[in-house]
C-alpha cells in the first residue's frame, strides 16, 4: 500500500487525500486554535508510556516548531501509520524529509529517520497514518513535537551532514531481481531534491522481501551514483526512473553510502535463505508514479508474465465507466485490419481492471461486432455503450506490431517533412503551453481531459501516443494537479493549421500589410520603442517621446536572437510597438520545452499592450519597496539641474556607445536629435540585483534580449477582447483610435506570444490590475522556468 499525500494550500484545511510516497507537509500558515485532537495524554519525555516494548538504545527530544508563515510551513515529510508501514511492520510515523525553507529546517533538531510520538496533546503511536496527518494539519502556529532516535553506540548523537568529515564510501553493490524486484524507493533529482542542496538520488525505502532487502548491503540514505555504466549524479527523477526500470535481472549499482544508517533496519526480521533466483532476462514493468512532485518511487514489484505467457485466444472483458471514460485509446479501421488498444490511462477502469493490454484486438463491444469496423463506427460503439460495457477482446500483438509499423513509416514520412522532433516513447518532460484549452469543447477527447490556460506549466508524464498525453498542471505553490489528458503537440499543430488553411481560401488576412516578406523581417527586428524610456523633463508628451516621431537605430538578428546594427537602414514610426506580422506558414504555437531554474535575482517586468503604462505608474507608487525603474543611457551633453546616474547615465562619446550596442550591452536604443538613447542589461540588473522588480517600458523584443542576457522577464500581455472594451476603459478615447489599439495588440500577440509568461484579459482596469499583481506574485520566486535547450 502507498503512503499518501497530504496537499494543503495556505489557509486550506480541507485535507484532501492523494495518493503519493510520503506525505510532504506544508501545512496551512492561517491563524488556528490548538484543538487538542482524539484525547491523549503527555506522558513524560521518558516515561514507560513511550518506552514500548521495553526498547532501549533510543533517545528522546521535545521540539516546539513555529510555523513559517507564506514559506513552507513546518517543512518536513512524514509517512508511515498502522496502514502503511514505513519500515517492515513498523507502524511509527517517521520524518523522511525536511524541506528547505521549513521550520523544521531552521530549527535545526529535527532529523530525517525521527519517529513522532506525540504531536501537542496528540498521541501518535500505533495510529493510522491519516490521524498523523490530521494532528499536524491542526496543531496551529505553534507545534510542539515528541520524537524519539535511534541512539549511537556508546550514547553518541548521529553526526548531521555538516558534522561528518569522514570520506564517503563508494561501493558496488550488485543485485539479482527476485519475485519482488529491486525492492527499495528512491526520491530525489534535479528539480526534485530529497537532500536539500543535493540533486542526487537518495534510497528513501528498503522493502522487506525485495532484492535489496535479501543482499543487506543497500540502506536508506544511500546514495546512487551510477546504474551500470550510466550515470545519476546530475538526473532527473524520471531519468533515474526510468534507467532502473530497463535494466536486466543483475543490476550493478554504485552507491555512496550513508553514515552511518544502519540502525535504519532495526526493524527488519533477518532476511530468510534466497530463493532460487531467476535467470530469464528481461525487466519487470514497474508500478511508478513518475509524475509526483518530490515523490519516492517504487522499484518493488514481482514479474509481469512474458509476452509468450499471455493467452491468444479470445476472451471477456466487462468494465464499468468512471469519471474519466473507459480510459483508453483505440487505433485501426482502416482497410480491414482491425480495431487496436493503443494506451491505457493509468488509474482509468481498464487500468484497474488489469484486463486490457495495449495490442488487444476488440472484436467486439455489447454484442456489436467490431472485427472490420471503421475507426469511426468503433468509437460511436464504445461512446454508446452505457455504463456497463462487455467487450470480447484477443490479444494479437503480431497484428498490432504490424500495424504500428506501417504508422510509424508514415510518421517518419511526415517528420521528415516537417523537420520536427519525435517525442520519444514514454518520455517524462515540462512544458509551458502557448494556447487555451477547455476539454469540453474538444469532441475527440478519449477520456478526462486537463484545462490549462496560456502560461500554463505542465508535467507531461507520458507522451507514447501521438494524438494525446498525459499531463498535470504545475499549481503556483509547487504541487501537481490531478493527471488528465491534453491534445499532443501533433495535434495541436495538424488542427491549428488547418484552420488556417481554410481562412487563407476564405480571403486575405485582416491583419496583412502587403508588404513583402524583408521588409516584414527587417520590421521583427526592429528597435521600435520610443526612447527615452522614462519621462523626461526635456519637454516630453505623455508618452515620454520629445516629438512625432523619433528616429531608431535598425538590428537585423544574427540567428541566436542578439541583434547586431546595420547602419544602412534606419526606420520612422510613431507606434510604440512593434508591427510585424505572422504568416500562415510559420510555426504553430503549441507546447514549448522548459526547464525550472533557480534564479538569484529579482526578475524584471515587462507589459505589453492597452493600460501598460497606467499599470506600471500604479506598481511603482503603489509598492515602491517591490518595484522601481532603471536609470537609461544617452550620448546628450548633461544639463545643469541633471544628476549623472540618477537622469541618465551619460555617454562620454557616441562612438562608445555604438560600440555597447553592437556588443549586445543595450536592450533597445534609438536616436532623437542626433542623440542616442537607451536602456542597458547592466541598468536592468542593478535593479534586479537590489530586489526590486524593474519595470520596463520597452517592445516585445526586449524580452528576447533579457533572456540572452540571463535576465528572465516576467512578460505579461493584456489583451483587449473588443474595440468597445477598449472604449469602455478609456472615455477619452475615439473609435478610431479604439480600433488602432485593438489591431496593434493583435499584431503584438501574433509577434511575441511564444515569449509571453501570461496573458490577460478583464472587463475593468481594476479585475487587470489585480490579474497583473497575481501573475507577479506566481512567477517572483527564487526559480523560474525557462525555455529548454532540446526542443520538442
Amino acid at each position: 500500500m502507498e503512503d499518501q499525500v497530504v496537499c494543503v494550500a495556505d489557509g486550506d484545511v480541507s485535507g484532501d487525500i492523494l495518493p503519493k510516497s510520503n506525505d510532504s507537509w506544508q501545512a496551512p500558515d492561517s491563524d488556528q486554535a490548538q484543538t487538542p485532537l482524539l484525547g491523549g495524554g503527555g506522558g513524560g519525555v521518558g516515561g514507560d508510556r513511550y518506552q514500548t516494548n521495553g526498547e532501549d538504545g533510543w533517545e528522546f527530544e521535545e521540539i516546539t516548531l513555529e510555523r513559517v508563515r507564506g514559506g513552507a510551513g513546518l517543512g518536513f515529510s512524514i509517512a508511515g501509520g498502522t496502514d502503511n508501514p514505513h519500515i517492515g511492520e513498523d507502524p511509527s510515523i517517521y520524518i523522511t524529509k525536511l524541506i528547505p525553507g521549513g521550520a523544521a529546517a531552521a530549527d535545526g533538531r529535527l532529523q530525517v529517520n525521527d519517529i513522532i510520538l506525540r504531536v501537542n496533546d496528540v498521541d501518535l503511536i500505533d495510529v493510522p497514518h491519516s490521524v498523523a496527518v490530521e494532528a499536524l494539519k491542526r496543531a496551529g502556529n505553534s507545534v510542539h513535537l515528541l520524537v524519539k532516535r535511534q541512539r549511537y553506540p556508546g550514547s553518541q548523537p548521529p553526526l548531521s551532514q555538516q558534522q561528518q568529515h569522514t570520506p564517503p564510501q563508494v561501493v558496488e553493490i550488485e543485485l539479482i531481481k527476485g519475485n519482488k524486484g529491486l525492492g527499495f524507493s528512491i526520491a530525489g533529482g534535479i528539480g526534485n531534491q530529497h537532500v536539500p542542496g543535493d540533486d542526487g538520488i537518495y534510497v528513501t525505502k528498503v522493502m522487506e522481501g525485495g532484492a535489496a532487502h535479501l543482499d543487506r548491503r543497500l540502506e536508506v540514505g544511500d546514495k546512487l551514483v551510477a546504474v551500470g555504466d550510466v550515470n545519476l549524479e546530475s538526473v532527473t527523477h524520471e531519468d533515474a526512473v526510468a534507467t532502473l526500470k530497463n535494466t536486466g535481472d543483475q543490476v550493478v549499482l554504485t552507491v555512496v553510502k550513508s553514515q552511518p544508517f544502519s540502525f535504519i533496519h532495526h526493524s527488519l526480521p533477518p532476511p530468510p535463505a534466497p530463493p532460487v533466483q531467476e535467470t530469464r532476462l528481461g525487466t519487470p514493468p514497474l508500478n511508478l508514479s513518475l509524475g509526483e512532485y518530490h515523490s519516492d518511487t517504487n522499484l518493488s514489484t514481482s514479474k509481469a508474465p512474458s509476452d509468450e505467457d499471455i493467452p491468444r485466444d479470445p476472451r471477456k472483458v466487462v468494465l464499468s465507466k468512471g469519471p474519466t471514460g473507459l480510459g483508453f485509446n483505440i487505433v485501426g479501421g482502416e482497410d480491414g485490419e482491425g480495431i487496436f488498444i493503443s494506451f491505457i490511462l493509468a488509474g482509468a477502469p481498464a487500468d484497474a481492471s488489469g484486463e486490457l493490454r495495449r495490442g488487444d484486438q476488440i472484436l467486439s463491444v455489447n454484442g456489436v461486432d467490431l472485427r472490420h469496423a471503421t475507426h469511426e463506427q468503433a468509437a460511436a460503439a464504445l461512446k454508446g455503450a452505457g455504463h456497463t460495457v462487455t467487450m470480447h477482446v484477443q490479444y494479437r500483438p503480431d497484428e498490432y506490431n504490424r500495424f504500428e509499423a506501417k504508422i510509424h513509416d508514415l510518421r517518419e514520412q511526415m517528420l521528415n517533412t516537417t523537420g520536427s522532433l519525435r517525442t520519444s516513447q514514454k518520455r517524462s518532460l515540462y512544458v509551458r503551453a502557448l494556447f487555451e484549452y477547455e476539454p469540453s469543447r474538444d469532441s475527440g477527447l478519449p477520456s478526462r481531459g486537463l484545462p490549462f490556460r496560456f502560461g500554463d506549466i505542465l508535467h507531461v508524464i507520458n507522451a507514447s501516443d501521438d494524438e494525446w498525453w498525459q499531463a498535470r498542471k504545475i499549481l503556483p505553490d509547487g504541487h501537481e494537479d490531478f493527471v488528465g489528458i491534453i491534445p499532443s503537440k501533433r495535434r495541436v499543430e495538424r488542427r491549428e493549421r488547418a484552420r488556417l488553411k481554410s481562412v487563407k481560401f476564405q480571403g486575405k488576412s485582416s491583419y496583412s500589410d502587403g508588404k513583402g516578406t524583408l521588409e516584414r523581417k527587417k520590421k521583427n527586428f526592429s528597435f521600435s520603442r520610443k526612447f527615452p524610456f522614462m519621462k523626461s523633463k526635456d519637454n516630453s508628451t505623455e508618452d515620454g517621446s520629445d516629438v512625432e516621431s523619433l528616429t531608431y537605430v535598425t538590428f537585423l538578428s544574427t540567428g541566436d536572437g542578439s541583434p547586431t546594427k546595420d547602419t544602412a537602414n534606419t526606420s520612422y514610426a510613431s507606434d510604440s510597438e512593434a508591427s510585424s506580422t505572422r504568416g500562415i506558414d510559420e510555426p504553430v504555437l503549441s507546447y514549448e520545452a522548459v526547464v525550472q531554474q533557480e534564479i538569484s535575482y529579482t526578475r524584471p517586468i515587462i507589459i505589453l499592450g492597452p493600460l501598460k503604462d497606467r499599470i506600471n505608474d500604479d506598481l511603482i507608487s503603489e509598492y515602491p519597496e517591490k518595484f522601481g525603474s532603471c536609470v537609461p543611457h544617452t550620448t546628450r551633453p548633461k544639463r545643469d539641474y541633471e544628476v549623472d546616474g540618477r537622469d541618465y547615465h551619460f555617454v562620454a562619446s557616441r562612438e562608445q556607445m555604438e560600440r555597447d550596442i553592437q556588443n549586445h550591452l543595450f536592450i533597445e536604443a534609438g536616436q532623437y536629435n542626433d542623440n542616442l538613447y537607451g536602456t542597458s542589461v547592466a541598468s536592468v540588473r542593478e535593479v534586479a540585483e537590489k530586489g526590486k522588480h524593474c519595470i520596463l517600458d520597452v517592445s516585445g523584443n526586449a524580452i528576447k534580449r533579457l533572456q540572452v542576457a540571463g535576465l528572465e522577464p516576467i512578460a505579461i500581455f493584456i489583451k483587449p477582447k473588443s474595440v468597445e472594451s477598449i472604449m469602455e476603459m478609456n472615455k477619452r478615447i475615439t473609435e478610431e483610435q479604439a480600433r488602432k489599439t485593438f489591431e496593434r495588440a493583435a499584431k503584438l500577440e501574433l509577434e511575441f506570444a511564444e515569449y509571453f509568461t501570461a496573458i490577460i484579459q478583464g472587463e475593468a482596469p481594476e479585475e487587470i490590475y489585480k490579474k497583473v499583481k497575481n501573475v507577479i506574485d506566481d512567477n517572483g520566486g527564487p526559480s523560474a522556468w525557462v525555455a529548454a535547450k532540446e526542443k520538442l
